[in-house]
């Protein structure tokens, strides 16, 4: 009986790693920073005393790596369930290239604007129920970027003209492939035995 379950977890994972090439992965990032998790005044590189707070809401930031797309559902203010900004937004972008990835950009400086979000009909400016939603198309190169570590979002106002709450986009590994179905594959043969 055991060896029917080993079986069907291998014939399942090579169904997994022989999967067609040009399927769609769904990448899904989180917003982080030397501060912590989601958008906070901590992760800026200037020290900001009256920031507010934001994060990922609704279906969080994703990306598409064969469309090569990038969603974003991100909020900030009480509405949302953070903390209200110091006023309404002047400004929004996703910031990038950094010089490093991963945890090392958290401290490079400030990188250029790479995609304004603030002018598109989603954006919305309000300092207390403010937010984006939508997608951002991008090239190989941009993504190869993206999937390093190397952008961040960031919220600007009058009081802190050069950004006053970031987060880094960092792509969440998930427990999938060979490696997932050894660990469900495990689970099944210990509950087996159990059960036996």
């Amino acid at each position: 009986m055991q060896r029917k379950w080993v079986l069907l977890l291998a014939a399942a994972a090579g169904l997994t790693v022989c999967a067609p090439a040009s399927q769609a992965a769904i990448i899904q990032f989180d917003l982080m920073g030397k501060g912590g998790t989601g958008l906070l005044p901590s992760n800026e590189n200037a020290t900001i005393t009256n920031g507010g707070t934001g994060g990922e809401v609704g279906a969080g930031i994703s990306f598409d790596d064969v469309a090569l797309v990038l969603t974003l559902n991100v909020g900030w203010g009480s509405g949302n369930g953070f903390t209200n900004l110091s006023g309404n937004t002047t400004g929004g972008h996703i910031h990038g290239p950094t010089a490093h990835g991963g945890t090392a950009a958290f401290t490079d400086p400030n990188a250029p604007i790479l995609f304004p979000l603030d002018g598109q009909a989603t954006w919305n400016n309000s300092a207390t129920n403010g937010g984006y939603t939508g997608t951002v198309p991008m090239t190989a190169a941009q993504a190869a970027d993206l999937i390093a570590g190397k952008y961040y979002f960031n919220v600007h106002t009058a009081a802190n003209p050069g950004g006053e709450t970031r987060g880094f986009l960092v792509a969440v590994p998930e427990p999938t492939g060979l490696a997932g179905f050894a660990l469900a594959g495990a689970a099944l043969l210990r509950r087996r035995r159990r059960h036996a």
